[in-house]
């Protein structure tokens, strides 16, 4: 049973195992520590997201993983891009070689249009009809 238990973990844990993580320490409670982690992203790989309580021993307790969809790891790759850029859209779309205006199209595209202005939006359709 032990045996079977442990392949299966491996087999679920595949894209996780041996991966680039990021990962934050959220928060401390006596000898344990609450940390959230994400795969390095990388859109030809199993993708994940979780958290782990590890003792200050380093003795995992807890592990949480999720495996994200394409369409969850690309949205989980703009915010990064977003956060890493302090949400300025025009420097994240210049790092990912976009306009800004195809940059708000992406957004809207994986479903994030309704964190930007109407403005911002609307602007952004008129100009990439008006090229066309």
């Amino acid at each position: 049973m032990r045996s079977d238990w442990a392949s299966f973990q491996g087999f679920m844990a595949e894209g996780l195992l041996g991966r680039k993580l990021i990962s934050q320490k959220v928060y401390t409670a006596g000898s344990f520590m609450l940390q959230r982690f994400i795969t390095d992203l990388n859109p030809n790989e199993e993708n994940h997201i979780g958290e782990a309580i590890i003792r200050e021993n380093g003795e995992l307790e807890y592990l949480k993983t999720y495996r994200l969809s394409g369409m969850q790891t690309r949205r989980v790759y703009l915010l990064s891009q977003l956060a890493e850029h302090n949400w300025n859209l025009d420097a994240t779309a210049s790092k990912l070689g976009n306009t800004r205006e195809e940059f708000v199209l992406r957004l809207e595209k994986v479903g994030f249009g309704y964190l930007l202005n109407a403005e911002v939006r609307l602007a952004a359709l008129k100009k990439i009809k008006g090229k066309r």
